[in-house]
């Protein structure tokens, strides 16, 4: 889909908000249908996050998937062996998004969690591990919200205009214990 209103492509953080901005990671969502009210496009993939890394905190270790983590990334991650029902439930989840590989290689774990569309498998993924998101503002504010509380309603976040999701923390005391997932498809 041509956004033929999307007048300039930024930097996440290159200046202030203003009225049409709206964030960019794969664009799978945004680039599928009419988006008449937006200007501007930022990158947050211009950020160059790692997409997913061992978290360090000792207040909260953990896996930490950054927003801009596409879903074939996520799908090729090993979970150490002190994790072993994460693998298949990473798996499991991806394989529920009924996407083809061109779309895993664009699509990203915190688009899918932004969008807040019904059939959400990230927003599964994440709620069922317990995890949380790290959300920034343009300012350098941060707040960390539950995965379980990020979602308000179809397609509504409890996300602030000029705030994007930078990173979903999976806590490793969730991580060491048992998941199954169940799926219902039309």
């Amino acid at each position: 889909m041509d956004l033929f209103t999307v007048h300039d492509v930024i930097a996440a953080d290159a200046d202030a908000w203003q009225p049409g901005d709206r964030w960019l990671a794969g664009g799978t969502f945004l680039f599928s249908q009419p988006q008449p009210r937006t200007r501007r496009l930022r990158d947050l993939t211009a950020l160059s996050w790692p997409p997913l890394r061992t978290s360090q905190d000792p207040a909260e270790p953990g896996l930490d998937i950054a927003a801009t983590c596409t879903i074939a990334e996520l799908f090729r991650y090993s979970p150490p062996a002190r994790w072993p029902s994460l693998g298949p439930l990473i798996q499991g989840c991806c394989h529920a998004f009924l996407a083809s590989f061109k779309v895993w290689n664009v699509a990203t774990v915190g688009g899918n969690l932004c969008a807040a569309l019904p059939a959400g498998p990230m927003i599964s993924l994440v709620t069922a591990a317990e995890g949380s998101c790290l959300l920034q503002g343009l300012d350098g504010r941060h707040r960390r919200v539950p995965a379980a509380e990020l979602v308000r309603d179809v397609g509504a976040t409890v996300l602030r205009p000029d705030e994007y999701l930078h990173t979903i923390r999976l806590p490793a005391r969730t991580l060491g214990g048992r998941f199954t997932l169940r799926r219902a498809s039309l």
